[in-house]
């Protein structure tokens, strides 16, 4: 016998098998990408709740600490929350303790992103945010 040598007949895969085969595998993972989806959603939506109560509270102090709304959610993200302190001195000094929303997912241009990654909606007239992505414009 000689090296690489084949002993026997070599059966090959047919055309049917193979199709077969792939068929199968196509099924199972178009059913895994579903269950994958739709475990995703619910806990998107979780956030979603939990983002839009931090941004509309982070809209109520800074209406607090600067006696304005806020122009733009971006400038939520970009101004510094400032606050006077008062040293055993007695001298009061400016403290900086972060900005309005520092979690959030932002976009390029700075401007904060839902868990569906869509920019939140906001009313500079009236302080109202809402989500930006379809179907939770009202939430």
């Amino acid at each position: 016998m000689r090296r690489g040598e084949i002993i026997g007949p070599v059966a090959g895969r047919t055309l049917l098998e193979t199709l077969i085969v792939l068929a199968l595998v196509s099924v199972l993972l178009v059913v895994a990408i579903e269950r994958y989806v739709l475990s995703v959603k619910p806990v998107k939506e979780a956030a979603l709740v939990i983002e839009l109560s931090n941004m509309r509270n982070a809209v109520t102090h800074y209406v607090l600490l600067e006696r304005k709304l806020p122009a733009s959610l971006k400038e939520l993200t970009e101004t510094s929350i400032e606050v006077p302190r008062k040293e055993l001195s007695g001298e009061y000094k400016i403290m900086v303790v972060g900005k309005y929303v520092e979690s959030a997912t932002v976009d390029q241009d700075g401007w904060p992103l839902d868990p569906f990654g869509y920019r939140y909606w906001y009313d500079p007239a009236t302080g109202r945010v809402r989500a930006g992505a379809p179907g939770y414009e009202k939430w």
